[in-house]
């Protein structure tokens, strides 16, 4: 059986897991079944497993890659280097015929946008780039000129992902946000073996000093450990 894969990006507290419960809840039949995997404690959440990061893998408990679930959510971290979990992702789906790349996350932290650093754009402008579609959360309070200025920046850069505006972690039609029509800027998920082998992601790319040529900044801190 076939597993569609959905990566899910976002800061702290955007509201990623809720999200990702109400797009089971809300956008699964009766016959499909789904698994989440995260790095943070998700103890209230059914069929949520923890995930940990070692030798610049997603280190999976084995039950999650022996089920038959029709979908897995991947919660990326948004303390690990963002280009070295896109990379593991890579590795994943190669690893594994049996799991596809669905679509790519980005859950948005509206409530970031009031004071917005340079490190968290940079971040954005990252998640952007690998993003099929922005989910908008957190608006509660924001002002709203802050909302359409974050709109318009990736208008302006004609960045082809869909905005979704999301209510208190609830989405309004999961079918948009699970279709399979992809929306991403970056090719690097859907090269070929024929395509020319130089071409290179932005923010995968590597110097020959073995540095990223464009770095993505960690905004939220590093975490205390690699597990």
């Amino acid at each position: 059986m076939q597993r569609l894969l959905y990566l899910v990006l976002g800061a702290p507290d955007s509201g990623r897991r809720a999200i990702v419960q109400d797009l089971i809840d809300g956008g699964l039949t009766d016959k499909e079944s789904a698994l989440t995997n995260t790095n943070e404690e998700s103890h209230d959440m059914k069929g949520f497993t923890s995930w940990h990061w070692e030798n610049d893998t997603f280190q999976i408990p084995e039950e999650t890659n022996e089920s038959q679930a029709t979908h897995q959510f991947l919660i990326f971290s948004p303390y690990l280097d963002l280009a070295e979990q896109i990379e593991a992702s890579l590795d994943l789906l190669d690893a594994d015929e049996g799991i596809t790349l669905a679509r790519i996350l980005f859950v948005v932290h509206c409530g970031l946008l009031e004071k917005i650093s340079p490190q968290l754009q940079e971040w954005h402008d990252a998640c952007a780039h690998f993003a099929d579609i922005a989910l908008l959360n957190r608006q509660e309070g924001v002002n709203r000129k802050l909302i359409e200025e974050f709109k318009v920046r990736y208008e302006s850069m004609r960045m082809p992902f869909l905005v979704e505006n999301v209510r208190k972690d609830r989405i309004a039609n999961p079918a948009i946000i699970l279709d399979l029509t992809p929306r991403r800027i970056s090719q690097v998920f859907d090269l070929e073996e024929d395509l020319d082998s130089d071409i290179t992601d932005p923010y995968l790319e590597r110097l020959p000093t073995g540095e990223r040529a464009k770095t993505i900044p960690l905004p939220f801190g590093e975490p205390l450990s690699s597990s």
